[in-house]
């Protein structure tokens, strides 16, 4: 590539670039996802990470690892990681609320390990925790977690240091929300019951073309 020429841009629908390898455990009231994600792709890649928090009785937010997204699909299986989630209706990202990422560079690996709180039950940074009335338990088929990612040069996302933690970048949208990839990793489940929301919680997945598999 000549000085002075762009660096390619990224797909329209990203597939395939990170490979992710989880063997998830229970620890007293948790599920436990120690997980490493590695960029097989050409290019840099921004994979979600965490969620930003703000204390009350904190000066500065804080990245918060085990925020994680928690989604029930229609055929019984329940995805659980760092990916961005379906939205409410009506509500739009006007000011920046994506995950904070980290950028790995082709042929880095990153390790990882977030835990969720059992009995485990549908959540999303969008949406506040409901009453405990508000909820219906339901045995599972299956358990994917996913981590998304999008390329470091993906159209119309701007990425920067965040100034809270020197291993993150925040993500800015500069139009729509762009697609986003997820690696993925499938654990069939013996016997796992979860909390299943029952207002209009939002269900449907964006385009992650590899939760549609």
């Amino acid at each position: 590539m000549s000085a002075g020429t762009p660096p390619p841009a990224g797909p329209e629908v990203p597939s395939g670039w990170l490979r992710l390898e989880c063997r998830p455990g229970k620890v007293a009231n948790h599920l436990l996802f120690p997980y490493q994600v590695t960029n097989d792709g050409p290019l840099p890649v921004l994979v979600m990470d965490a969620w930003r928090q703000h204390d009350q009785d904190a000066e500065a937010p804080h990245a918060e690892p085990d925020l994680a997204a928690v989604t029930l699909r229609a055929d019984g299986i329940v995805v659980v990681g760092k990916y961005v989630p379906a939205l409410p209706a009506g509500l739009r990202l006007v000011v920046p609320n994506l995950p904070l990422c980290r950028v790995l560079k082709p042929g880095e690996s990153l390790s990882r390990e977030f835990r969720v709180t059992l009995p485990l039950a549908e959540q999303s940074p969008y949406v506040p925790e409901a009453l405990i009335s508000r909820y219906e338990p339901f045995d599972l088929r299956g358990l994917i977690l996913a981590i998304g990612w999008w390329p470091l040069n993906q159209k119309g996302l701007a990425a920067a240091p965040w100034p809270h933690s020197a291993e993150h970048h925040m993500v800015s949208l500069l139009a729509g929300l762009p697609l986003a990839g997820t690696a993925q990793a499938g654990f069939p489940l013996s016997k796992l019951e979860m909390l299943k929301r029952r207002d209009p919680f939002p269900r449907s997945f964006p385009v992650h073309p590899d939760l549609e598999r």
